[in-house]
């Protein structure tokens, strides 16, 4: 029981990622506020100031994401500049009410707009909002700016201390904490897949199955991704890691199909789905075990037959199902090994050639790919969209409380982060006030309790911050609750708690995802389903990629480990297509959202088939002459036009590359049936082929793609 919870908790959070960061922000968050407090009262200033110690220890801590450690560095250190710029901007024209509100306009617009040039930027513009925002709800004085300094710098060199030396990442415990997740993945997969035995007409498990996968292949890239930052390995030995990680991916999901061909089996009976549950459960066995319990079961059900369901005649046994069982016995011996072989990473730390890694990318380069100008790019609408909304959230906030305005300007604000569409900053705002509503009550009932306790006060904005960050990947609305609990703490330090003050912090928050919600709709709108459409076509577009790149190779005969790298630019355009997708198949009816999860579906499918060619295509290819080769990239070279026709760009219909790629399969499984062993690497290779063509038809057909005849 304690080992399967063990399971489930590393399965939520891969690496323990999510924990390692609320713990790190919520130390930084303790030492920032004890050191600043502790020097402004030392020196006999006003201690309020030290909560921008606070703000700045938390954004450094959680906003910045450069690709190397050097650059993540460099980056902590400059936050101070953006933090201090904005503080001053605020405290030197407080004494200016219109300018000073004038002024947030443009402090909205820039923050948002360099995000453009790297997410060192994006870091810079959260920082330098949040210090305008603070000045405004501390309302300092300008010989406090020297203090509101202090504590910028606090918080600063707090984050740094915990995230690059009390708490800093090691690279090879990260992939020694992921490889347990992964399995902890794996375990899980196992688990509903004994779920879907035992209960194999119960369509919310056979779901739940469907979700754990795009978990595990969510778990499975974060893998790969830390094993480029494992130091003193060659690239030989990376790409090692990268196979035994995706071959631990492909093993599971290869589990899915011979157990549905076992319980969908007309003659499983009520018994089959119990023997598969016993199967199961000797998975953590030794590979030759697994074998061997598969073997015994298909001769028993050969032998004796199936055990009659309650009033019913007793059935012979089936040689089909016996077969089944032995595929899916093979499946689960096969994912035995491959996670005996993801093993431990045996070359020691190399510091100078991680050193050398560092200094080949700084990370804050800017992204030159998009070529788009003016309003076309993307930072630029976002900008625009965004100071909108925070111009209607002052004016709005300004009706509800001429002092308390800038709640509703931040609900604008953060709404729109990470938001592509419409839709999405529509959840997001729903999610922000739901969180608001529950945490204002929560934060009622506690900082009534522990106001004039210092202490408690603490502790309560510290637990806070904690469980906000911890959640902060999984749930913004339990995000935005707890920090709405932290305000109770917050403004109990300050001594102005009052009820009616978290009122108009609801009120305010209302009015601001309002503010956002307008903007988004009526200023440059993105609808979701232009993003959906965007996304999918980017799906097809690297799915073709793949495929032709696959075909290139095999027709040289050496198609290698490149085949990965395609395999994960497929899975991560998936993951962008699921998550533009889910506004509108979690928020909408039943009825309006089943054809849209029908495509997804067949969208996995795809991606499940495209991850198959990267195991079972360099076998066959090792294993035929030339002219075979020719004949299966053909085959890949019609796949790869059949996916490319259902994109914008095409200039013919999707059926004669489709009818183009059934002609060379079936050319192909005639070669393969006169092969001397049965069953080989090409039948594997055919198997997936002929998979991934099939769900391209349904691709086809789920998108309602015209059938154009070749341009004239």
């Amino acid at each position: 029981m304690v080992s399967e919870w063990w399971n489930r908790f590393l399965a939520s959070d891969p690496a323990l990622r999510r924990l390692r960061n609320a713990t790190r922000v919520t130390l930084a968050t303790a030492l920032a506020l004890g050191v600043a407090l502790g020097l402004l009262a030392l020196l006999g200033r006003p201690v309020s100031s030290g909560i921008i110690a606070a703000v700045v220890a938390i954004n450094s801590s959680t906003t910045i994401n450069d690709d190397t450690e050097r650059a993540r560095r460099r980056t902590t250190l400059l936050m101070p500049l953006p933090a201090a710029a904005a503080l001053a901007l605020a405290t030197a024209t407080a004494g200016l009410p219109v300018l000073h509100v004038a002024l947030f306009l443009p402090v909205v617009f820039v923050a948002t707009y360099i995000r453009r040039f790297g997410s060192r930027y994006f870091a810079f513009g959260m920082v330098a909002f949040m210090g305008y925002f603070f000045a405004m709800f501390l309302s300092p004085r300008l010989p406090q700016l020297p203090d509101l300094l202090l504590a910028v710098v606090c918080g600063s060199l707090s984050a740094y201390l915990l995230r690059f030396v009390v708490l800093r990442d090691d690279p090879r415990r990260v992939f020694d904490r992921g490889r347990r997740s992964l399995r902890a993945q794996v375990q899980w997969l196992l688990h509903d897949v004994r779920d879907v035995a035992e209960h194999p007409g119960a369509p919310r498990h056979r779901a739940r199955l469907r979700h754990r996968s795009v978990r595990l292949n969510e778990t499975a890239r974060m893998l790969e991704n830390a094993v480029a930052e494992l130091p003193g390995l060659d690239e030989a030995g990376r790409e090692v890691l990268r196979r035994r990680i995706l071959d631990v991916e492909l093993t599971a999901e290869n589990l899915l199909g011979p157990l549905m061909r076992v319980l969908d089996h007309p003659r499983g009976g009520t018994s089959v789905p119990q023997a598969v549950a016993g199967l199961l459960a000797v998975v953590r066995s030794d590979a030759s075990e697994v074998r061997a319990a598969a073997r015994g079961l298909a001769d028993r059900i050969e032998r004796d037959g199936l055990r009659p369901e309650d009033g019913a005649p007793r059935r012979d046994g089936s040689a089909e199902l016996a077969m089944a069982i032995r595929r899916l016995g093979a499946a689960l011996a096969e994912l035995t090994e491959a996670n005996q072989h993801l093993g431990r990473v045996g070359p020691s730390p190399d510091p100078e050639r991680e050193q050398e890694g560092d200094d080949a990318t700084d990370g804050d380069a800017p992204d030159r790919a998009d070529q788009n100008t003016g309003l076309r790019r993307p930072e630029v609408r976002a900008a625009v969209q965004v100071t909108c909304a925070a111009a209607l959230a002052i004016v709005l906030g300004q009706l509800i409380s001429p002092n308390r305005w800038y709640w509703a300007v931040i609900t604008a604000f953060v709404v729109f982060i990470s938001a592509n569409s419409r839709g999405e900053l529509l959840v997001r705002a729903w999610q922000r006030t739901a969180g608001t509503v529950l945490g204002v009550v929560a934060g009622v009932l506690v900082a009534s309790r522990i106001t004039g306790d210092a202490t408690a006060e603490l502790v309560l904005i510290l637990c806070c911050v904690f469980a906000a960050f911890y959640l902060a990947g999984v749930s913004y609305a339990g995000m935005t609750f707890f920090i709405t609990t932290m305000l109770g703490g917050l403004y109990g330090v300050l001594g102005t708690f009052d009820v009616a003050v978290l009122g108009l912090r609801l009120a305010e928050t209302a009015v601001g995802a309002v503010a956002g919600v307008l903007a988004a709709t009526l200023v440059l709108p993105t609808r979701t389903r232009r993003v959906l459409r965007d996304n999918t076509e980017d799906f097809l577009l690297r799915l073709r990629d793949l495929l032709r790149s696959a075909g290139t190779a095999v027709s040289r005969g050496d198609p290698g480990d490149g085949l990965r790298e395609g395999v994960r630019e497929v899975d991560e355009a998936l993951h962008r297509m699921l998550s533009s997708a889910r506004p509108l198949v979690t928020y909408r009816p039943p009825s309006r959202r089943s054809a849209l999860e029908r495509a997804l579906t067949v969208f996995t499918g795809c991606a499940y088939a495209a991850r198959n060619l990267a195991r079972v295509v360099p076998p066959a290819v090792e294993m035929i002459d030339a002219d075979t080769r020719d004949r299966l990239a053909e085959l890949l070279w019609a796949l790869a036009e059949t996916a490319a026709s259902m994109t914008a760009e095409a200039t013919q219909g999707y059926r004669p590359a489709l009818d183009s790629a059934q002609r060379w399969a079936e050319d192909l499984h005639d070669l393969a049936e006169s092969l001397p062993q049965d069953p080989t690497s090409l039948h594997r290779a055919l198997g997936a082929l002929t998979r991934l063509r099939s769900l391209l038809a349904d691709v086809a057909e789920e998108l309602g793609v015209p059938d154009r005849q070749a341009a004239t």
